[in-house]
This record gives C-alpha cells, sequence and structure tokens, in this order.
C-alpha cells in the first residue's frame, strides 16, 4: 500500500467491542480518503474475535487495514449499530446532524430579525392610517 495516499484520512465510525476480558476487545475505526475510498482499521486484542465477513473472500482479521467500498460499508455499519455490548459512533451522521441544527438555528435568527424590522417600521408614527 502507498501509505501518502492514507496519510490524509477524516473519521467516519467507529466501533468498539467493550468486553469485561481485556484480552477480548477490539476496536473498528472506518475513515474515508482523499480519493473518497473508504479504509478500515481492525486492531484486536490477542484473543479477540476473528472480525468481520463483509463479503465474499473479504474479512477482517485481527489486525490490519482494509479497503471497502460504500456497500460493504453500509452492511457493517448496519451490524455493528445493532450490537448491544459494543460501543458505535456513526460520525457522519453525527456532523451532519450538528450542521443540520447549526442551519436551523441561524435560519431562525433571521426570521426573527426580519419580523423585529417589521415590527419596528410598523410602530407608532409609522402606521398609514
Amino acid at each position: 500500500m502507498d501509505k501518502r495516499k492514507y496519510e490524509s484520512k477524516t473519521l467516519i465510525a467507529e466501533y468498539r467491542y467493550l468486553s469485561e476480558n481485556e484480552n477480548f476487545r477490539f476496536s473498528e475505526t472506518a475513515y474515508r480518503l482523499k480519493d473518497n475510498s473508504i479504509i478500515i482499521e481492525f486492531d484486536g486484542a490477542c484473543l479477540s474475535l476473528y472480525g468481520l465477513k463483509l463479503s465474499f473472500k473479504k474479512n477482517i482479521g485481527r489486525k490490519g487495514l482494509y479497503s471497502i467500498d460504500d456497500k460493504e460499508y453500509k452492511f457493517w455499519k448496519a451490524v455493528r449499530s445493532d450490537i448491544e455490548n459494543g460501543h458505535f459512533v456513526d460520525w457522519e451522521e453525527e456532523c451532519n446532524n450538528q450542521y443540520e441544527e447549526i442551519w436551523q438555528e441561524q435560519y431562525n435568527k433571521q426570521i426573527s430579525i426580519e419580523h423585529e424590522n417589521i415590527l419596528e417600521k410598523v410602530s407608532g408614527d409609522e402606521l398609514p392610517f
């Protein structure tokens, strides 16, 4: 693999299996690269599970970096988000939700300012009758 290709990556999701026994714990971290491709970095403890089978002839082993496509990424997210004793965070969704909240807040402020301007124009002496 060309390491320069992976220098600039954006964290998009992560999963942590938090077993009581530290020897069984593992983590999977998904990144989006500059070229819009997706990689998953798997880091497992010495007795951790073998990983996840994402597609035919492609499964994540105990440690490593794996390139996956969008279909495999959606499958991975669906499986990992449903596991009860793990911790899954979809950072892309979190960022999108924050962006929508900020946009909605700015929109509401703009509407409020426009309403205040209208009320100022209509106040007291400026009434047309």
